[in-house]
């Protein structure tokens, strides 16, 4: 007998009868359906593909991913309860039968899921590099380094404006930073060190194969002046001021054997950017993140988009320029940026002006330190079109935010493991999608960390979570994004949606909750 779930939305799911319909060879239906396979009325055939694209200097590559040890499901919400659709491997993707018509939720991961209406959807990812690079499980690796003609090293500066090595690859997807042990002195213009490792940023360290063209952009960044601010003070940035890129090698990590670099560091000319941004129309936004906010940090980013698409970037190549200004700054800055920029001209500039709000609070049931908080606005767009005019808050965050009915912004135990998560519109923009991001806290570190997210599109403004999302006993929290991106669709792409451009992100946050 199936079963529903219970009256507090956290028993089970209903269970469709499993769909295993073989593919037809002889299918003329035009559709992807075969004769056997016709839905019944009121209903249509959903079909989910994962199709992964790698980005090179020299193309796309296109592959279906094999979604056989996790394949995706459809769940049908049925006000308390839902009903779940599981769907049978058909050319390339899966296929579902019989799927009510309106939004249905589809479950792409085991926490992360898309509400659409959509008959296609494409759960596939964009990637930087190779299609057939091989990731180890290496993230640290022995680094020995020979450079010379470094700019003169600054060690006495905060990390953010410091000295540091950056690595990244435009063969393979890599990002990386020197960790160095030996101190370097200030003013030193070369480095020869064998104490150093290669942290990865982004995953297991690839394979750097000399026979594919495999190559290594080792970039230094360093404090460069960029003027004065309204207030008097002096604003310092980090920017790429020398830069090598190291000829096709081979090289396997395996935690042991060092990745040797050596070479002459050339020296990158610094560019121009002007811009005006508003900051003091961001800070009045901080209640719309939580009514116990503030305004803590802005921050703004130029990085690097190799080989990315005309309408957005893929994958993470670095940053080339970062300026972080004064806490609470509420200036409209009108300056010059100076920045370095490595790269070839193909390789586009992406800017990103962050903006912070933060609240803290004691995690319930635990005691102990207030945990922060945060929510963002951040606007991005292609680096000229982001300069192009004033940078104001052109979306504010969601409204009225609420879980099972009552306002989110205050610490409680929500009534069952499946509450329903609802919000308003923004009172200033026209989000196009909509992000809700849970939060798990570790009660043995007390850290916060992503759980899961679930996308939505601009006309839908409550979610129920799912039987089994929250786990009892355990405390989360919120962030729902309001998102303005007019060249994505989260109901048809979700993953690559936010590689479009340009795109703004307009946070609001609960306090922590606890689940029974």
């Amino acid at each position: 007998m199936l079963t529903g779930c219970a009256e507090d939305g956290a028993g089970p799911l209903h269970d469709e009868q499993e769909q295993r319909t073989p593919v037809n060879p002889n299918d003329s239906a035009g559709d992807g359906t075969d004769a056997e396979g016709r839905d019944i009325a009121g209903t249509r055939t959903v079909f989910v593909m994962n199709t992964e694209r790698f980005f090179t200097a020299v193309g796309v590559a296109v592959r279906g991913k094999d979604m056989s040890a996790n394949p995706p499901e459809i769940l049908i919400r049925n006000g308390r309860t839902f009903t779940r659709i599981r769907g049978s491997p058909y050319a390339g993707g899966y296929r579902f039968l019989n799927v009510p018509e309106g939004e249905y939720y589809l479950k792409a991961s085991a926490t992360t899921y898309v509400v659409t209406d959509e008959q296609h959807v494409e759960i596939g990812r964009n990637r930087l590099g190779r299609e057939d690079t091989v990731f180890t499980e290496q993230y640290y690796n022995p680094l020995h380094l020979n450079l010379t003609n470094l700019a003169p090293w600054n060690a006495s500066a905060p990390y953010q404006n410091g000295s540091r090595l950056q690595f990244t690859s435009g063969e393979v997807e890599f990002l990386g930073e020197a960790n160095i042990f030996d101190t370097i002195p200030n003013g030193e213009t070369r480095l020869d060190t064998q104490n150093a490792f290669l942290d990865s940023y982004l995953g297991g360290t690839p394979v750097f194969e000399a026979a594919k063209g495999d190559r290594l952009y080792v970039n230094q960044l360093t404090a460069v002046n960029q003027g004065y601010l309204p207030s008097g003070q002096l604003l310092t940035a980090s920017t790429v001021v020398r830069s090598m890129e190291v000829p096709a090698f081979d090289y396997v990590p395996d935690g042991m054997t060092p990745l040797s670099i050596s070479g002459a560091m050339q020296n990158v000319p610094l560019s121009n950017v002007s811009l005006e941004w508003r900051l003091g129309s961001y800070a009045p936004l901080a209640s719309a993140v939580h009514p116990a906010a503030t305004y803590r940090s802005a921050a703004f980013y130029i990085e690097a988009s190799a080989h990315g698409p005309e309408e957005g970037w893929v994958g993470y190549s670095g940053e080339v320029f970062a300026a972080t200004l004064p806490q609470g700054a509420a200036f409209t800055l009108a300056q010059n940026f100076s920045y370095g920029n490595p790269y070839p001209s193909h390789w586009r500039m992406i800017g990103t002006a962050y903006h912070t709000y933060t609240t803290a609070e004691v995690p319930p049931g635990l005691g102990g330190p207030p945990r922060t908080l945060r929510g963002n606005i951040t606007v991005v767009d292609e680096l000229e079109n982001l300069v192009v005019n004033p940078i104001i808050p052109t979306l504010t965050p969601p409204r009225g935010l609420a879980i099972d009915g009552i306002p989110a912004t205050s610490q409680r135990v929500v009534g069952n493991s499946s509450p329903v998560i609802s919000w308003q519109p923004p009172a200033n923009g026209a989000p196009t999608a909509y992000r809700v991001t849970v939060q798990h806290l570790h009660p043995e570190f007390q850290i916060l960390t992503t759980y899961g997210s679930i996308f939505l599109p601009s006309t839908t403004t409550e979610v129920r979570l799912p039987p089994g999302y929250l786990a009892p006993g355990s405390i989360y929290f919120l962030r729902v994004a309001a998102i303005d991106s007019p060249n994505a669709d989260v109901t048809r792409e979700p993953f690559s949606s936010y590689e479009k451009l340009p795109s703004v992100y307009a946070d609001t946050v609960s306090s922590l909750f606890s689940t029974p």
